[in-house]
């Protein structure tokens, strides 16, 4: 009897946001569309040409705004172990002095599924700049690495090879790693 209470003073009003929602979509005029649905400029003008200088000037606006990242060589050094709650787990050992990887050991363990290993010695490096890029010429695998802001992001392609029978790559996700702390994050 609670639940039902409980049910209908919750339904109620999500079925009237809706509703509302819908009536506000449909008094909505789109560009082209007049009064009956109908476009509302003349043949062969269409409509989104009149407003594209105004759209122009504000995306122009916009991106005066952004600024491009600094390309510059990576630089982290990290020796740590992360865990998630679902007992995901794993470590890594990275040393890259700008954007020169010396060192490289990561093994990943997922559960039920399995384990991932990587070691520098199986790897080329194939790229430094912009980013790091580690190819082990035999299974194609790739490892790339990247800043954002102050994490690297260490992730894998292609790498069924480096990982266990059972699922493992399916599951395998990138690594991050706080440039700072060199720490796992």
């Amino acid at each position: 009897m609670v639940i039902r209470k409980l049910r209908s003073i919750l339904v109620l009003p999500l079925v009237a946001v809706l509703v509302a929602g819908c009536a506000v979509v449909d008094s909505i005029k789109w560009p082209g569309q007049g009064d009956a649905g109908t476009s509302s400029a003349p043949s062969g003008e269409p409509e989104a040409a009149a407003t594209a200088p105004e759209k122009a000037g504000k995306s122009r606006r916009r991106s005066a705004k952004l600024k491009a990242l600094p390309v510059r060589p990576l630089n982290v050094r990290a020796d740590c172990s992360f865990r998630d709650p679902t007992g995901y787990r794993g470590a890594i050992k990275l040393d890259v002095k700008e954007a020169r990887v010396n060192r490289f050991e990561a093994n990943v363990d997922v559960p039920k599924h399995g384990a991932c290993r990587f070691d520098l010695t199986d790897f080329r490096q194939t790229a430094t700049m912009p980013n790091p890029v580690l190819r082990d010429s035999g299974s194609g695998c790739e490892v790339r690495m990247w800043e954002q802001g102050n994490r690297v992001t260490v992730a894998f392609s292609r790498c069924q090879a480096k990982c266990a029978a059972h699922g493992a790559w399916e599951r395998l996700w990138p690594i991050l790693v706080d440039a700072p702390s060199g720490r796992c994050g």
